[in-house]
Formats: structure tokens, sequence, C-alpha cells
């Protein structure tokens, strides 16, 4: 057990040491910008395995500000050492991969789960306990029947990540009912904007923008109607931000989300729209994505715009156009 330490207040980020699991990634590192423009000491621990996005230029502008430890998740000591020297801990590392889940089940589970049990059992041990805010995901829904999502819509994952995401938010649940340890929980949308790991695609949001940013075909499955909310990660790390400092929201669930659904022929189109490059074609859907198609998803955040009076501050116009420019402005370390 560490120490016993004040936690610092809510309100000043200059006071506190921030831990960002997954912190070279996408929504990790676009956080990590955020805090450090606020004045926290800020820590990234992140595996870089290969396929999940790490990339040191996601600290370009910021290098000097963080400290970076290469290490994973699943290492109970190196974890544990990370958490209890934090006063706040955003938990994003994951394994966020749906069809590498169905290929490789036990690294799913030991990342998302196993991981996320050292993350809590860390911040239990620890005195007192870090407030830990975990990134779920809007596929712990699986299928849709009704829409739109909020945090009442059942839950009921149809592949091992949404499974493993599920059981990651149970585990946050019980910690906190157990231990007394300041979980959050924050489900979240197609996010999109800099940062993403583009180069191998990141949900259809991230293969679409590479796809335009190179002047290629983006793909998309006929008849291109389901729909998906797409969020900027701006506005995610907004969320995130202020989950971390409100002390009503401990022990919550919230759903995250623009609140309106986008359709992928939708998506496609502004893409190429804000490129001026690229072009869109319809084609059948793959066998293997049936399976695992969740439908049309999209989302009611009246929780946190009642609670937290958050609202979506950039368009999807807007944001593409500035993600684009990034990404061409950025073009060797992303593409």
């Amino acid at each position: 057990m560490s120490p016993t330490r004040e936690r610092p207040t809510m309100t000043d980020w200059a006071s506190r040491r921030v831990l960002v699991t997954g912190g070279l990634g996408f929504v990790g590192s676009n956080l990590a910008h955020r805090l450090v423009d606020e004045g926290a000491t800020v820590t990234l621990y992140d595996a870089r395995l290969p396929h999940l996005g790490a990339n040191d230029a996601n600290v370009e502008g910021i290098r000097e500000a963080v400290t970076v430890v290469e290490a994973d998740v699943r290492d109970v000591d190196r974890i544990a050492e990370a958490v209890t020297a934090a006063d706040v801990v955003f938990h994003c590392a994951a394994q966020n991969d749906r069809t590498y889940a169905r290929d490789h089940a036990g690294v799913d589970v030991d990342v998302n789960c196993r991981g996320t049990v050292n993350v809590l059992e860390a911040a239990a041990g620890a005195d007192p306990s870090p407030r830990v805010v975990f990134t779920s995901s809007l596929a712990v829904y699986g299928r849709i029947d009704r829409l739109p999502v909020d945090e009442e819509t059942p839950r009921d994952p149809i592949d091992l990540y949404g499974a493993n995401k599920q059981a990651a938010e149970q585990y946050c649940r019980i910690y906190r009912r157990l231990d007394d340890v300041p979980t959050v929980i924050c489900r979240l949308p197609n996010v999109y904007g800099p940062r993403a790991p583009i180069d191998r695609g990141f949900g259809i949001q991230g293969t679409f923008v590479a796809n335009a940013v190179r002047d290629e075909t983006l793909t998309v499955f006929e008849p291109g109607s389901v729909q998906r909310d797409l969020l900027h990660v701006e506005d995610v790390v907004d969320v995130l931000v202020r989950l971390a400092t409100a002390e009503q929201v401990v022990g919550e669930t919230y759903v995250l989300g623009s609140g309106e659904g986008t359709t992928l022929l939708e998506l496609a189109e502004a893409a190429v729209a804000a490129a001026d490059a690229g072009e869109v074609e319809l084609v059948p859907w793959p066998e293997d994505w049936r399976e695992i198609e969740r439908g049309d998803v999209y989302t009611d955040p009246t929780k946190l715009r009642e609670e937290l009076g958050w609202d979506p501050s950039i368009d999807l116009e807007t944001g593409l156009a500035e993600t684009i420019a990034f990404y061409r402005a950025n073009r060797e370390a992303y593409l």
C-alpha cells in the first residue's frame, strides 16, 4: 500500500498527478494534450502493441512535458507502481479491434479484462484510491432493439470485444462497491479526429478518412444505410475531463455520443467532400462482417447533458475537414 496522502481538490489540475493508460494511442494522446494544457503532471502508460495504434508522433508538442512508461497493463507490478502514484487514472488501454478479438480471444480477455482488474486492484491498494475513469464502448449493447441508446438500454454484446468490455464495466462497479474505488464508466461511440491510427484503419470512420486523404475508393456495404454515432475526439476529451473532476459522477455510467445517427454512406460522402478527393463505391456485405454487425447505433446523451451541462461542440463537416487537414499536414507520421 502506498503512503497515505491527501487527494487534491477536483478543481485544480496543476496539483494533480494523472495516469493515462493507452496514452500513446488515439483517445489517450488527445487527452494528454488537454491535460498538459491544464497543467497536470501526466504519465502515459502504453505497451505499444503493434496492432493498436500507439504512435510517438501523438505526443509531438508535449513530448518534454509528459513521462512515457512503456509497459503492459497485464504486468501487475508495473501497473501497480503507476496507478498508486496517480490521483486520477484514465483507463483507455484496450484491445479494441473486434475482428482481432475473434481470432485472438485470449489476448482480448487478457488486455480488456485482466488488465482492467490489475488497474482496479492497484487503485484499491492506494490510500486514497485514485479516481478511475474507464472508457468503455457501445459494443456492450450488441444489436439494438430500441433507439436511441441510453444508460438503461439492455446490454447484450454479440462479440468477444463487447462481452469483455461489459465484464470490465462490472469490475469497475464491484471495486466501487467493495473497495470504495471512485470509478466512472463512459461508453464511447465511433470517435474520429486527429491522431487515430488510420494507416491501419480505426473503425470505419478512420478507414474512410484514410481513403479520402489518399484519393482512394471508399467502399460502403450496400445500401449504406447503417447508422453510427460519430463524435470528434475533442468532444470526447472534454467529457472525460469533466468525469474526472465532478463529484456527482462517481459510481455512475454515462453514454457518450452526438445524439444523432449518420449513415455510412453519408459519412463516406462527407469525407470525400471534405477532402475533395476519393470516390464512394457500394459493395455487397462480406459474410464475416454480417456475423458481428450491430445494426443502427446512435445515442441519447441526456444524462451527460443534464448532469454536466455538456453538449458536442464540433459538427461532422467541420470535424472531418480539420481531421483531413491534420493528416495531410502529418502524412509521414500517420499514412
